[in-house]
């Protein structure tokens, strides 16, 4: 007896690949259950976290009209001045010409008597010899002026962070100081897997970087997403 439950039991195990392979289970949804097909994860996400979804559409188009503008910040150095850079110029002895301003989509600045100065480009130090240059051309006598950034344009950072969007640069900001400020990584990001183009590429490429990569102003950081 104890010979035909060892022979019926050994069939079984024999039996089994068999029977999995007549009967395979389907993983083409991921072990996470989700969905390979990307316009269906795309639904997925609207319907999971509607506010997120449009933060994120928002974002995507705010960083493809920055992007589709070469002349904006092609060229321009970390530290120099382009097209949405907000400052701060002083005149001293002058508060009517003194005040806020933001570099315009032409890269100049907008000052009052002179008219536009050219400053992509340009150090805020340059600006300010720039600046005082054309003032003192018929305008003022000796004119001294301070420049001061009040912010730079800002970075993107998208994907599989909880609050995609714009954020305001900073200095030695990296990768993985933009993913914080984006709320941090969502449970379906793929991390350390993240894709960055630069502002100031003609090209725009798009490559693939650790998290301790430094990242300037009007730089588009992308979080993928990971399927299992």
């Amino acid at each position: 007896m104890k010979v035909h439950h060892m022979r019926m039991l050994l069939a079984a195990l024999l039996l089994a690949p068999l029977t999995a392979l007549a009967n395979p289970l389907d993983f083409s949804d991921g072990l996470t259950g989700l969905t390979s097909d990307p316009a269906a994860r795309a639904a997925a996400n609207v319907a999971a976290d509607p506010a997120r979804a449009a933060a994120q559409q928002a974002a995507e188009e705010a960083a493809k009209t920055a992007l589709a503008t070469p002349a904006t910040t092609t060229g321009v150095a970390p530290g120099q001045l382009a097209p949405g850079d907000k400052v701060r110029m002083t005149v001293f002895g002058e508060e009517d010409m003194s005040g806020e301003f933001e570099i315009d989509s032409t890269g100049a600045l907008a000052v009052p008597l002179v008219g536009e100065v050219p400053a992509k480009g340009l150090t805020p130090r340059d600006l300010e010899k720039r600046v005082a240059e054309k003032l003192n051309s018929g305008y003022l006598v000796n004119a001294r002026v301070n420049i001061e950034v009040l912010n730079f344009r800002p970075f993107f950072i998208l994907g599989e962070v909880n609050k995609p969007g714009s954020y305001p640069w900073a200095n030695d900001m990296t990768v993985i100081n933009a993913v914080a400020l984006g709320g941090g990584y969502t449970p379906r990001a793929k991390v350390g897997n993240v894709t960055l183009r630069r502002a100031n590429d003609p090209d725009r490429q798009e490559v693939t970087v650790p998290e301790d990569t430094k990242i300037f102003p009007g730089d588009v950081i992308r979080v993928e997403e990971r399927f299992f």
